[in-house]
């Protein structure tokens, strides 16, 4: 595992939800407003911890929560960096963003490669995980989990829960689950975990998202970020995405989607429960189970 801190150049013209135009776009409003990674600088674990200490002591202590992100498949770390930027600067995180980049192949033909890369850094995330809650001093920290990311930290909680059962104990702010390309029997009996090591966990799902389609359609099984059917976990608040945009077939909606993250922004900020946001609409599952809709 390697430590370190980025760089990211963010332009006045930046817009909720997005890492910069098209080059069309560009070209025909003469404005530039792509996020940009400028520099990556490399350090030890012992000064990683420090600086994000130094970055949490220097902010307000009503607004220096952690993020973390953690991307999924097809994600090179320059993209991660910019994505992690880009959703920690709209949702106005004071405190440090950071984010954890597993070896993706960063290619659309690279599917198989990223499973066996996720799967093999569990044990990293973990790690990263429980010591930045313990370490960087930030009175809250949640996070972010985009797509295939979902396996990972999904078996990196239960390690986590299983280990703070010894301790005083791990606990996060927001955990963030999003267009979740999990298998959703294997999520339903592992999420548990989350509810032990977090204020509150949230599952965000669509019915339009074609990359966890697709993934369903390899695997022939069900996927947690994908409906129907809608997968509901006791302590998990399961929200349907009604308008993903399917330009980018649907599943980049976590940090491109305005009412996505106010939505998020109201977690982090207020911990409010569902029945308290504002833009969400209460549904059943055929089941009677009671999950939420957004962008309805």
């Amino acid at each position: 595992m390697h430590y370190g801190s980025c760089t990211v150049f963010i332009p006045k013209s930046h817009k909720i939800g997005s890492t910069g135009s098209p080059w069309w776009k560009r070209l025909l409003n003469r404005t530039d407003d792509r996020l940009r990674l400028l520099d990556v600088r490399e350090t030890s674990n012992r000064t990683h911890w420090d600086e994000i200490r130094r970055r949490v002591d220097s902010v307000p202590a009503d607004e220096n929560d952690a993020l973390i992100f953690v991307h999924g498949y097809n994600v090179t770390f320059h993209d991660a960096a910019v994505r992690a930027a880009q959703i920690g600067f709209d949702l106005s995180i004071q405190g440090p963003t950071a984010f954890f980049s597993w070896p993706s192949q960063g290619t659309l033909d690279g599917y198989l490669a990223d499973s066996a890369a996720v799967e093999a850094s569990e044990d990293a995330i973990a790690t990263y995980l429980s010591d930045f809650a313990h370490q960087s001093g930030a009175p809250k920290v949640h996070v972010i989990v985009h797509s295939m990311g979902n396996r990972a930290v999904l078996r990196a909680v239960n390690r986590i829960a299983e280990t703070a059962q010894m301790r005083s104990g791990v606990e996060f702010g927001q955990f963030i689950l999003a267009a979740a390309d999990v298998d959703a029997d294997t999520f339903r009996r592992l999420a548990s975990a989350y509810t032990s090591v977090a204020r509150r966990t949230t599952l965000y799902v669509s019915e339009r998202d074609r990359a966890v389609e697709s993934s369903q359609w390899i695997h022939r099984f069900a996927r947690a970020g994908l409906i129907p059917p809608v997968t509901i976990v006791p302590g998990v608040d399961t929200i349907n995405v009604m308008n993903a945009d399917l330009t980018l077939l649907g599943h980049g909606y976590v940090a491109s989607a305005r009412d996505v993250l106010q939505d998020m922004h109201a977690l982090i900020r207020h911990d409010a429960a569902p029945e308290h946001r504002f833009g969400l609409e209460a549904a059943l599952t055929v089941d009677g189970d009671r999950y939420w809709l957004i962008g309805a």
